[in-house]
This record gives structure tokens, C-alpha cells and sequence, in this order.
């Protein structure tokens, strides 16, 4: 502590520091709601003090290493205690006076508050996954958080994650460069809700492994949420007006135990916005559907457009999904098709490609329109020693001639659009499901 002049409080009730650091406290707080905790009700810190001092200031406190426990007792569900570690809190310009706590450009009394956390780790309750988060970064005076990198990581390989989770999927992610910019500092610090206006996402990657091999014992629950319902019940709220989407990369990849071989989709230079990301009650009640717009590369050929409407409020799962591919090679298909479907093109170009659905957590209904002409394809068996898939000659000539329609629409015909009603997988997750009822609507057209 520095800068400390005892005689101020003697002769003018006005306790005044230049600094105060902490270095390695351990702070533990326990917290019930109670109506003096409230920013609007009970006394403020002024009416307490101003039986002994008229102000009391400190130019800087500062405060490193600090390891944080916080207990909220306010929920009547399962108590739990969030512990957070090696954190850094810097607050300039604290004054506490007659007038002080109706300055809106102070946050708890201070000009200015800044922390940041190097980082926190979170295995998940099942242990099959670590949370990672790197190098948060708070202003009360900027109204911005900014976080480096956000990492999910599996402790196992694919495989190996499908015998220890019962089949479930394998999802690893990682996003870089988040920020949140004009936060509601009120909702943060008295309600614990995150709310802002916008949410950036500069980079990141999405990984997703199904594993359809069958399993006789499924470990985890037998319903695996779509990603906004889990959303809709996570502890923490958030309102977010427009989250923006650039370099994002997803992969979806597919085991066939049928072929021993693993089908790859990928959409990268993704980009777009999202629209009223909220799972808070009150906003859900105005407004419960979450638009993204997104734009995007398939197999690093050709250009996707795809919309999503979440309703996040359904209790179902119910959302709405519609998309167009732009013209590309049916060879550029090859990746996923030779693990899954065991045959791969030869020839022919793929037209335009589009889609609308309409799902929730039983299934999804839409249709598929998918153009194209002049397809030939090459049908695989089973894999010699070296592992490698062989061709049917004969299987070959028989489906280009005789079971493949080479065109949509073939001549003097009228367009074949595939009405397809899927029932899902409840045990698999969302992009199975995307995933299966594309591929319906593929596989009947052109069979």
C-alpha cells in the first residue's frame, strides 16, 4: 500500500491511497441474492462509510496469481462451486463519495476495471473431454471480452473415443480471436447473464467423427441434443443481437465398418452471421428462432449458401435448414463416397444441388433437387491385403446401364425432386442426421 496520508482523514474525513497490490490471494466468496446485494436497492457504499469518512479514493489496486472460488447458494438445484485460477485484476480511479455511485461511466466505483485469466481447464463430468480456454481479457471500460483460443479436445482417437463413449460422437473444436463487444455490464455482474451486442469469431475449426459401428451397451444417455437444445439448457445466459462467422472450418467425418474406411466432408472459408443468439427466458419469449446465414467452400471446389432457423425455445429440438451447391465435378464426391456407399465417379458434373428441410429431434422432412448429367460410376468390393478397395468391372457396366440414371432430368423428362422423410438416430447428433438425409435424397435420385 503507497501514498497513504492519515492526517487527510483527520482534518478532512477523506481517505485517500495511491496503490494497493496483492500479490497470490486466495479470495472464496459465498453468495445467497438478498435484496441489499441488488445494484438498485439497499444501502450504497457511501451511507455506510459516511458515519467516519465523507470519501475514500485509491488511484490503482492492483491484484496477480489470484485463485478465485465462488459458491452461489441463490438456486435451489445442485450447489456447485466454480473455482478459477492465476488471475490477473487491475481497477483505476476508485471513489467512493456522495455522488460516485450515480456516474455511469464507473463500474463498481471504479474508471476503470480490467482482468485477465492465462488460463482455465474443464474436464467434462464424463472425463472423455478437457475444455481449455486461453488468455480471457476483460475492460469495463471498453465494454469487450476478448478470449485468444477456445479448445475442446477428446483424451482419445477416434475409435478408441467410440469403445470408452458407447459410439457417441467425437467432437473437437477449436475457435480464435472471440470477442464480445458492448457488453451489459448490469446483466454480467447482478444477474449473471452474458449480454451483447456482438459476438466476432475470426478462426476456428469443427471437427465432428460418428462412429456407426454397433455397440451393445450404450454408455452415455440415449439421446444425443442437437447443439441448440443443449444450448437452450446451458447454466449460463446469454443475448447476443449478431454473432460474425469468418474462417471457420468444419469437417465431418463418417467410419464405415462395412469397408473399414472413413468418408470425409469438408466445408471450409466459412463465413456469415448469426441473428439473436439468445437461451435467456424472457427474449425467448419475444423472439425463440436464431438465424444463421452462411456461406461457404465445399471440398475445397465449390461455393454452399445454407440457412438455419433454430427455434431455440421448442422443447423438440425443432429447427428449419435450406441450401444450394453451385455447379462442381460428381468426381469431387469421391471422398465420401467411396468409404460409405462403396462406389465412386467416374464421370459427370453435378449442376446445382439444392435442399430444404424441416426437423426436430424425431426426424427430418424435406426434399432434395439435384441436377446433373453425363454420370458414370465405378462400383468397389471389399478391400484386398493392401487394404485398398477393388473395382467391379462387371457390377460397373451393369449400374451405368441397366440402375444409374446418368441425368437429372433425363431427356424428355420432367425433374425428379426427392420428397424424404427421415426418422433419426437418437443416440447420433446433428450433422449424422443433416448427413443421412442428404444422402437419402442422393442416393434415390440417381438410383
Amino acid at each position: 500500500m503507497t501514498g497513504l496520508r492519515p492526517w487527510t482523514i483527520i482534518f478532512s474525513k477523506k481517505l485517500s491511497i495511491a496503490s494497493i497490490e496483492i500479490v497470490n490471494p486466495n479470495v472464496e466468496i459465498i453468495h445467497e441474492k438478498q435484496s441489499y446485494n441488488s445494484f438498485k436497492t439497499g444501502k450504497t457504499p457511501y451511507q455506510i462509510i459516511s458515519k467516519f469518512i465523507e470519501s475514500f479514493s485509491v488511484g490503482k489496486i492492483s491484484c496477480q496469481n489470484i485463485n478465485f472460488a465462488y459458491t452461489d447458494l441463490s438456486t435451489s438445484e445442485k450447489i456447485n462451486t466454480n473455482r478459477i485460477e492465476n488471475l490477473d485484476l487491475e481497477m483505476s480511479n476508485l471513489l467512493i463519495d456522495s455522488v460516485s455511485h450515480k456516474d455511469k461511466d464507473r463500474f463498481y466505483y471504479s474508471k476503470a476495471c480490467f482482468f485477465r485469466l492465462k488460463q482455465m481447464r474443464l474436464p467434462s463430468e464424463d472425463s472423455l473431454n478437457v475444455l481449455t480456454i486461453n488468455d480471457v481479457l476483460f475492460s469495463s471500460k471498453n465494454k469487450e471480452l476478448t478470449i485468444r483460443k477456445i479448445v475442446n479436445l477428446p483424451r482419445y482417437k477416434a475409435l478408441e473415443y467410440g469403445n470408452r463413449s458407447g459410439g457417441q460422437d467425437r467432437v473437437e473444436s477449436i475457435v480464435e480471436n472471440v470477442k464480445l463487444t458492448k457488453i451489459n455490464l448490469e446483466k454480467l455482474f447482478e444477474e449473471k447473464k452474458m449480454y451483447a451486442q456482438n459476438l466476432w469469431i475470426s478462426k476456428g475449426k469443427l471437427e465432428v467423427f460418428a462412429d456407426t459401428r454397433p455397440f451393445k451397451e450404450n454408455i452415455k444417455a440415449n439421446y444425443k441434443p442437437f447443439p441448440h437444445e443443449a444450448f437452450r439448457k446451458m447454466d449460463i445466459k446469454f443475448m447476443v443481437d449478431t454473432v460474425h462467422i469468418n474462417q471457420l472450418k468444419i469437417t465431418y467425418s463418417e467410419y464405415n465398418p462395412d469397408t473399414d474406411l472413413v468418408g470425409h466432408v469438408h466445408f471450409n472459408k466459412i463465413k456469415g452471421i448469426a441473428l439473436n443468439l439468445t437461451n435467456d427466458t424472457i427474449p425467448l419469449q419475444k423472439n425463440p428462432h436464431c438465424l444463421f446465414h452462411l456461406n461457404t467452400e465445399f471440398m475445397n471446389k465449390t461455393s454452399v449458401d445454407v440457412n438455419f432457423d433454430f427455434n431455440i425455445a421448442s422443447l423438440n429440438g425443432a429447427f428449419e435448414c435450406d441450401g444450394k451447391v453451385a455447379k462442381t465435378s460428381a468426381i469431387d464426391l469421391n471422398q465420401v463416397t467411396n468409404a460409405l456407399a462403396m462406389a465412386k465417379a467416374k464421370d459427370g458434373l453435378l449442376d446445382s444441388f439444392s435442399f430444404t428441410m424441416s426437423g426436430n429431434k424425431k426426424g427430418i422432412k424435406g426434399s432434395v433437387k439435384m441436377l446433373y448429367h453425363d454420370l458414370k460410376v465405378i462400383m468397389l468390393q471389399d478391400k484386398n491385403q493392401d487394404k485398398v478397395l477393388k473395382k467391379k468391372i462387371i457390377m460397373s457396366i451393369v449400374a451405368n446401364n441397366f440402375v444409374i440414371k446418368n441425368a437429372n432430368p433425363l431427356r424428355n423428362k420432367p425433374v425428379r425432386v426427392i420428397a424424404i422423410n427421415y426418422h433419426r438416430n437418437p443416440s447420433k447428433g446433428f450433422f449424422f442426421a443433416l448427413w443421412r438425409f442428404l444422402l437419402v435424397g442422393i442416393k434415390e435420385t440417381v438410383m
